[in-house]
Formats: structure tokens, C-alpha cells, sequence
């Protein structure tokens, strides 16, 4: 997000670019998810030669020393990209005391949805919201603590698991008409 604030580009398959790199989050992930889709490939390209920065590797360590990592020479070659879960705000609905519909399961962070932002998450608030909403969720884990019993078998299966990038990365849009769909069911509730 910041290299593309200091001018970087996404770039699809034949090195076109294919939208404004500084539409909102929401509206950035949904357009570089479409790219993706109709390229049929796992990622855009970010090109950093269009940075206007002297200074980029300080300006910019960690993406520059992690592109170093993986061979890429940011001033010649793109960077492969996709959103993060950093892009979504979260999936999971959740009250104030960050609990979710499911009995004795809170969440916290940016995988909770908890009404305090709207569409985008607001820039630098990450990491307040979570220390908030976690001694929000900490507190009302102590009321009801009494509540709480542990089962007596093992309920998670990692197999479970293995695909589930690959499922979100292959269906988002479904995932997210279902979202939509589910905020307009409440709305009119």
C-alpha cells in the first residue's frame, strides 16, 4: 500500500495496467481479484520502477530486503502481489465484547467485524483496535468463565484446512456476494 502511495503500479499478465492503485482497499482488492480472475493467475505484478524515491530500499526496507530474499531486483523486475487479509475487514460479526454468534468464540483484530470502521479499515488503527477489542474480549471472557467447559475430544482437523487459500483465492466473489447478501438480510431484519 505505501510503495503504490509513492507511485509503484499494478500491472496484469502482459504488463498493462489495469486499474488506480489508490481506489479504497475494498475496491482495489475486488479489481486486483477480477484481474486475477481473468488472467487466470495467482497474482498482479507490482512494478517499483515508477517509485519516485532515491532513497528506496530506506524508505522501504522490509519489502525491499524480503524482495532481495526471493531474487527480485525491484528496480528491474515486478514484484508478484495479491490483497493480503489485511485488504478484508474481516468476516467474522462480532459484538462489542468481540464475541461471535458461536458460544464461548471471540474474535479479535482483523479478522473480526465488529462495526467500528465501515468498508475500509481506517489506516493505522490496527493495532489499538486489537488491544482494545482483545481487553474487551478478555473481560467478558472472565465474567463467563464459569460457563466455559473444554471437550473432551479433539475438534480440530488440519486436513480440513490444507485448501483453504486456494478455495478463497478460487471463489472470493462467491464469498463475497455472500457477505453482501447476509449485511442486506440484517439491514432488513
Amino acid at each position: 500500500e505505501s510503495v503504490r502511495g509513492e507511485g509503484a503500479v499494478l500491472l496484469d499478465k502482459n504488463g498493462k495496467r489495469f486499474t488506480n492503485e489508490l481506489l479504497p482497499r475494498d475496491l482495489l482488492t475486488q479489481e486486483i481479484y477480477k484481474q486475477m480472475k481473468k488472467d487466470n493467475t495467482r497474482h498482479v505484478w507490482l512494478n517499483m520502477q515508477t517509485v519516485h524515491c532515491p532513497d528506496i530500499e530506506k524508505r522501504f526496507p522490509t519489502i525491499c530486503e524480503r524482495c532481495q530474499e526471493e531474487g527480485i531486483d525491484i528496480h528491474k523486475d515486478w514484484v508478484p502481489v495479491v490483497p493480503a487479509q489485511h485488504y478484508f475487514m474481516g468476516g467474522i460479526h462480532v459484538n462489542l465484547s468481540s464475541k461471535t454468534s458461536m458460544d464461548h468464540l471471540y474474535a479479535v483484530g482483523e479478522t473480526a467485524c465488529n462495526g467500528v470502521h465501515g468498508a475500509n479499515r481506517l489506516a493505522s488503527n490496527s493495532l489499538l483496535e486489537s488491544l482494545v477489542f482483545a481487553e474487551r474480549a478478555a473481560q467478558d471472557i472472565r465474567v463467563h468463565s464459569h460457563e466455559m467447559h473444554t471437550p473432551q475430544r479433539n475438534l480440530f482437523h488440519p486436513s480440513a484446512y490444507r485448501n483453504l487459500p486456494q478455495y478463497f483465492t478460487d471463489n472470493i466473489f462467491l464469498v463475497q456476494s455472500e457477505i453482501k447478501q447476509q449485511k442486506q438480510r440484517r439491514k432488513k431484519a
